[in-house]
């Protein structure tokens, strides 16, 4: 910590816009993961991007870490500042710049959280659709940063199908526009689709203009099965009958259990999906009923559909909940989540798979996730107390991401790299990995932005 370098940050931005005190720098130490948290030496709340571009000139001349923080609720220590430094945080930058309902697009603000942004949208019978599991904390900046995906994304598209342009802060002080705000464009390399999902590493997002669809109808329902792989085995029939479900969530008994008792409810503790219709009235009740047909078929034990939207908010909230649930449960124990994606034909092995790696190596797994797009949700718990089980966790994620690259799979569908899974970078990018750092060296050829990300080293 320096003192010259307080100073500067105090004459940019005020002395209540920065902090060196221990509660706030511990409050901005961590993530909603695993992973331990790191101190930054100063928490800064910066007004405007004049500011943020004169912070990150001075920290690039200083070769001083630089961390942007909008929510924190990211999964796998994204917007930790392992290395100390600035950590900027754009949370109190939440404002809605600008709708434009005959364009189908809004300007946002970072810090913006996916429900109150989508809230304010349904006045103009608009969405944003992604819907992670955290809408209710999750930030626009955190979602472009992480590439988030969600629960409507097998229907919709994940979060840089719907960034259009960005103005973005490099690690040098310099302004850019990139994209634009017409539906399609090929002038030149897309540069908004590199920086979304980069986690804050080539430069820092100011602004944000997303493509929007309308509100669709909307039903609900959900499928009780007796096992996890007949619930799985249903998802991948549905997808291959041409049904496109809105959402299609898949939980296995455990997860639903701890649901229960998290959010207070009775659903019946056996694997089931979770499945939202959206499109006309007629072609919603159509869906139901195919999909009731079809989930028959694969052993299906209760389907309960759901039209109201209070029934509705009860089908969901337990999935919405899900990790926070097993977490929360759970405080005594080490809970990594993971979030493999595979081809949709897989889907059932891998659900399949986790559980039996949970078997080998004698650790507590719940699955749960996306089933429409081939995104598998691993919760492993393992007891701090008992020699040996954490690292038998990380065996069960490490042999899962394995398999899943080797059948044309990723290891992360939506939580990013952060710290968790940069030793599997090598094994499912091969030497496009130096293309990477070749790209990260350009954009910040000093490693200030969000250092130790990604990347091993």
């Amino acid at each position: 910590m320096s003192d010259a370098t307080l100073e500067f940050l105090r004459s940019v931005v005020g002395d209540e816009n920065v902090s060196v005190t221990l509660a706030d720098r511990e409050a901005h130490s961590l993530d909603e993961s695993h992973h331990p948290p790191h101190l930054p030496d100063y928490v800064v709340w910066p007004d405007n991007e004049e500011q943020v571009s004169r912070i990150l000139a001075y920290a690039n001349e200083h070769r001083i870490p630089v961390t942007a923080r909008s929510g924190g609720s990211s999964l796998d220590g994204n917007p930790i500042p392992v290395f100390g430094g600035i950590v900027l945080c754009f949370y109190r930058w939440d404002k809605i710049l600008e709708v434009r309902p005959e364009d189908m697009l809004c300007v946002v603000q970072p810090g913006i959280v996916y429900d109150e942004l989508n809230r304010q949208l349904a006045r103009y019978g608009l969405m944003y659709p992604p819907a992670p599991a955290s809408h209710d904390v999750a930030t626009i900046g955190g979602m472009v940063n992480n590439g988030s995906g969600g629960m409507h994304a097998f229907r919709y598209g994940v979060t840089r199908d719907y960034v259009l342009q960005l103005r973005v802060v490099l690690a040098d002080g310099r302004i850019l526009k990139v994209g634009s705000q017409a539906a399609k464009s090929a002038s030149g390399y897309d540069l908004v689709r590199l920086f979304v999902g980069s986690e804050g590493t080539l430069g820092i997002i100011t602004e944000v203009t997303l493509k929007l669809r309308a509100i669709p109808e909307k039903s609900a329902a959900l499928a009780v099965f007796p096992t996890v792989e007949d619930a799985a085995r249903a998802a991948s029939q549905i997808i291959a009958a041409g049904i496109i479900p809105g959402a299609m969530e898949l939980m296995d008994a455990e997860t639903v259990a701890f649901a229960n008792r998290y959010c207070n409810l009775d659903l019946p503790e056996s694997p089931m999906l979770v499945m939202e219709f959206h499109g006309t009235p007629s072609s919603v009740r159509e869906d139901v009923e195919v999909v009731k047909e079809i989930a028959a078929e694969c052993g299906c034990t209760l389907y309960q559909p759901a039209t109201t939207a209070e029934e509705r908010e009860n089908v969901w909230r337990a999935r919405s909940q899900a990790h926070l649930a097993v977490k929360e449960l759970n405080r005594d124990c080490v809970v990594t989540i993971g979030d493999i994606v595979v081809p949709i034909s897989k889907y059932p092995d891998a659900v399949k798979m986790a559980h039996a790696l949970g078997k080998k190596y004698g650790i507590r797994v719940c699955t749960f996730g996306h089933a429409g797009d081939g995104n598998v949700h691993t919760d492993t718990i393992a007891r701090r107390d008992v020699p040996g089980e954490p690292e038998r966790a990380h065996q069960v994620h490490a042999e899962l991401i394995r398999w899943a690259v080797e059948v044309g799979g990723t290891c992360t569908g939506e939580h990013g790299i952060g710290l968790g899974k940069r030793e599997f970078l090598e094994l499912e990018h091969g030497p496009a990995v130096a293309v990477m750092r070749e790209i990260k060296r350009l954009f910040d050829p000093n490693g200030i932005l969000n250092p130790g990300k990604i990347f091993l080293d």
